[in-house]
């Protein structure tokens, strides 16, 4: 059955690499199409690269002439260039909005205000939102209080504000849903005057096919970590914990997966770890991924900070055991499901991984099959996709 049109703004994609909140609306307008609506997006060169190569129907309006060039994300010049680049998007996303109709559906990929608020301002009846992470709050960032804030703060300022003006500006807005991914989240948008029959739990989602797609795999390597070197990550734990257990286990050996070798290869050098410590690099492929995490026996998760955990969900569903430090965020996600140590106190983290490598040596197993399984059922991808076309069905006026 063909369904009214939904255009997707989605200015905040400038590269051509997809992650987390990227993958989450890929997902989503793959369900849309699949139920039968009609797809167009509001985005850029970067972005129809993307469609293309993800093999996803639909239109694109372009909001921008050209891919934006590479630029250092970590220093001011790049920031303010990425924020120029964005506010073109912007604005020629305002002058298009007129090809967007009062019956078709609109959605924000992001809660950033060059997706929130052309969503807010275009003739649409029917607006949703998502939200991905809770920006840090004012004084968490003036004494970086949060470790996602870096020592410049521009980007987590920018972050917070776009977030608190979009959120108030979508909240006037009278057929609107707002989605989020995380449980914790639904009681500040009570707060902010959101109806509860507004909001919509999505989950941020996984690849479980992927996990149950691959075979199992012989264990190479002891541990393995995925992330990006940054300081949420917990990069400076992690590496002592590596030193520690290399003199612990012998035969050690552990693989880090991501963009991490030209900064943590001099530094995994000094430690004497580079007979124990192998780099696999950005692994685009899902399958891949599964691959090294069952050719795997535990997975480190030294994080200082995260909104959900995608990387734990994909080693869970891989059937390896996590060790994390106990981050809020995580209960509500994963319950018991992970091995849970004292924040910060690395040297319980580094004990509990030694005794974990020590039982997957064994054979010994402790995951228990009955929460894994209602915890793949609650966040996979289908179960996510499922949520989505729950809100995007939800207004009675279709």
């Amino acid at each position: 059955m063909k369904r009214a049109k939904i255009h997707f703004f989605c200015n905040g994609i400038f590269g051509t690499n997809v992650a987390g909140g990227d993958i989450h609306f890929l997902k989503s307008a793959r369900a849309a199409a699949e139920e039968g609506y009609e797809l167009n997006y509001f985005g850029g060169q970067a972005f129809r690269k993307i469609i293309e190569a993800y093999n996803l129907p639909g239109t694109v309006t372009l909001t921008d002439d050209a891919k934006m060039a590479e630029v250092n994300q970590g220093s001011l010049r790049g920031q303010l260039a990425m924020f120029r680049d964005f506010y073109g998007r912007y604005r020629r996303s305002l002058e298009l909005c007129g090809r967007v109709t009062p019956d078709d559906y609109v959605y924000a990929t992001s809660d950033y205000w060059f997706d929130a608020i052309p969503v807010v301002r275009c003739p649409a009846r029917r607006k949703l939102m998502i939200v991905h992470t809770q920006a840090p709050g004012l004084m968490q960032i003036v004494r970086r209080g949060r470790p996602d804030v870096d020592v410049k703060r521009l980007a987590s300022l920018h972050f917070f504000l776009s977030q608190k003006y979009a959120l108030s500006r979508f909240r006037s807005c009278p057929n609107k849903r707002l989605l989020y991914v995380h449980p914790a989240m639904q009681p500040a948008f009570l707060r902010m005057d959101y109806d509860e029959s507004e909001l919509f739990f999505t989950s941020e989602g996984f690849d479980l096919a992927a996990a149950e797609n691959t075979p199992a795999q012989p264990k190479q390597f002891d541990v393995i970590w995925i992330g990006r070197v940054h300081r949420q990550k917990g990069i400076e734990d992690l590496l002592a914990t590596l030193a520690y257990l290399a003199g612990k286990v012998p035969d050690f050996r552990a693989i880090l997966v991501g963009k991490v070798e030209g900064p943590l290869r001099p530094q995994i050098e000094a430690l004497g770890l580079q007979k124990h410590v192998s780099f696999a690099g950005v692994v685009l492929s899902e399958t891949e991924k599964s691959r090294l995490l069952k050719a795997s026996r535990v997975f480190l998760m030294p994080s200082n900070f995260e909104s959900w955990g995608i990387v734990i969900a994909e080693a869970l569903a891989s059937g390896i055991p996590v060790v994390a430090y106990e981050l809020d965020a995580y209960r509500p996600i994963f319950g018991n499901l992970l091995r849970y140590v004292r924040p910060f106190d690395l040297r319980a983290f580094q004990q509990e991984a030694l005794d974990e490598v020590n039982r997957a040596r064994a054979g010994q197993t402790w995951l228990d099959a009955a929460s894994l399984q209602a915890f793949k059922q609650a966040h996979s991808w289908q179960a996510t996709q499922k949520r989505f076309l729950q809100a995007l069905n939800s207004f009675t006026d279709r």
